[in-house]
């Protein structure tokens, strides 16, 4: 919980890696990146000496939606989005809250590089595997699957686009049907950077960020915001960033 001292306003979070959270907080690039989060406008009006920060509680994953909405109901946090925490029961698998939806979508920072229309993004049907009940359903777009199986659409499209290693909620797979070759094309094409390492003064061209992530052993997701902020120091103190 993140208490303002000055109007005694809270902010009710949760995580299944504190640690990283915390990190996530104390950032001030992140914070001015997600200015749509009302503590994170909070944190940078007030400061964080005008904050007090608790650990109300430390639990399992299976209980941590149920404490949370304790909490919700016990403070009535006013720089909460969302009004409870998590979301609907989607069977045996862990609920998401709030704040492990914002992680995941920092995590898929590099979806805003993908540059696609949205009729173009509607046009790509998608296939959705239930692995718990060995069911297959087939859905027009991404936000239908997303509307009918009460998931936030940008869980989808960070298994989709970033990492389809692990099943969202531990249930459900996805897969694009249509349009998905000239779906990296496109990707591909928009997304050549030039990378300057200042040591060693050397640039050369890569075809994405992904490719450049890759060959540098960095992540792709940094490398998006680097550039998404037009930042001017160099990367870990090495690299310089351009899109071509």
């Amino acid at each position: 919980m993140w208490k303002n001292i000055n109007n005694n306003k809270v902010y009710i979070g949760s995580s299944i890696s504190l640690h990283r959270r915390l990190l996530e907080y104390f950032n001030v690039n992140r914070l001015l990146s997600e200015k749509s989060m009302p503590i994170n406008v909070a944190l940078l009006k007030y400061g964080y000496s005008s904050f007090n920060l608790t650990i109300l509680e430390y639990c399992s994953k299976e209980d941590l939606i149920v404490r949370e909405k304790y909490y919700f109901d016990l403070y009535n946090p006013e720089y909460n989005i969302l009004t409870t925490p998590g979301s609907p029961n989607r069977g045996s698998g862990w609920k998401h809250s709030e704040a492990s939806l914002e992680k995941m979508r920092i995590s898929a920072l590099n979806r805003s590089n993908l540059n696609l229309s949205l009729s173009n993004k509607k046009s790509l049907q998608i296939k959705v595997t239930d692995i718990v009940n060995n069911k297959i359903t087939i859905y027009p777009a991404i936000k239908a699957a997303a509307r009918s199986l009460a998931i936030d659409s940008r869980l989808i499209e960070y298994f989709l686009y970033i990492d389809n290693k692990k099943p969202i909620l531990g249930i459900y797979v996805f897969e694009l049907l249509s349009n998905k070759n000239s779906f990296y094309n496109i990707q591909k094409n928009s997304q050549s950077i030039e990378v300057t390492n200042i040591d060693t003064n050397e640039s050369k061209i890569y075809p994405s960020i992904g490719s450049a992530a890759r060959d540098l052993k960095l992540h792709q997701a940094s490398i998006s915001l680097y550039m998404k902020e037009n930042r001017v120091k160099p990367f870990k103190g090495i690299y310089v960033f351009k899109h071509k």
